[in-house]
């Protein structure tokens, strides 16, 4: 969802940025999410990507921001993959509202968690797009 969402909102703004979405454990052989299809379209967003993908398939050293959902990603992905800390950021600590740093996963929970979820992820997407002066 996060994927689609910050696509979405930099294509609003015309920035040129690439944008990955993987999870720290490898579920790329899991299919798409139905209810993060359905949320995301409810929401007049394209749909995520087709398939999960595993951070082990980025180009790690090539990618200059890392916005993560929750705290164990940032230590996944410093201790397991050797990404610098500095290039790592928990996704909630732009929340305009400071809902808290952790944005937790809303698998197999209702639609209004999808729903929520979806909005406080775009929240964030939002404040970090607008504080971060090295996307302009």
């Amino acid at each position: 969802m996060a994927h689609a969402i910050f696509l979405a909102e930099a294509q609003k703004r015309s920035l040129r940025v690439a944008v990955y979405s993987a999870g720290v454990i490898d579920f790329s052989a899991a299919p798409p999410l139905a209810q993060t299809t359905a949320t995301c379209l409810q929401f007049n967003t394209p749909s995520p990507k087709e398939s999960p993908t595993w951070v082990g398939q980025l180009p790690l050293a090539a990618i200059d921001q890392f916005l993560v959902m929750e705290p164990g990603h940032v230590t996944s992905l410093v201790k397991d993959y050797g990404v610098t800390p500095e290039r790592v950021s928990l996704l909630g600590a732009f929340d305009p509202q400071q809902r808290g740093v952790e944005i937790a996963d809303p698998y197999a929970e209702s639609s209004l968690v999808h729903e929520r979820s979806y909005e406080r992820i775009r929240d964030c997407i939002i404040g970090y797009l607008e504080t971060t002066h090295d996307l302009r």
